[in-house]
């Protein structure tokens, strides 16, 4: 427990010296936050296309597809195998988080 009081003694201190976060970032993080959720919510009724996702979360198709590829980078979405126009996209392990 001291082990945690220390270091939370220890963030606040750097928080004091580095500064208030700029709400212009905390504001693009948030929209990022969004955009994704939109993008998990989404495929929780099943697998969809970029075009789709992007109708879905309300966002551009370019933008959708920097989602979808950061989602899959880090193990949220994963390739449904088939042919088509558009691949397609589901959860991976069902989890939308």
């Amino acid at each position: 427990m001291a082990d945690a009081k220390k270091l939370a003694e220890q963030l606040k201190k750097l928080n004091e010296l580095r500064g208030p976060v700029p709400q212009a970032l905390r504001d693009q993080v948030a929209a990022q936050n969004k955009a994704q959720k939109a993008i998990l919510e989404a495929l929780g009724s099943g697998p969809k296309t970029a075009p789709e996702l992007a109708a879905a979360a309300g966002l551009t198709h370019e933008k959708a597809i920097w989602y979808v590829a950061a989602l899959r980078k880090y193990g949220k979405l994963a390739d449904v195998p088939g042919k088509g126009d558009y691949p397609k996209y589901e959860l991976k392990g069902g989890d939308a988080k």
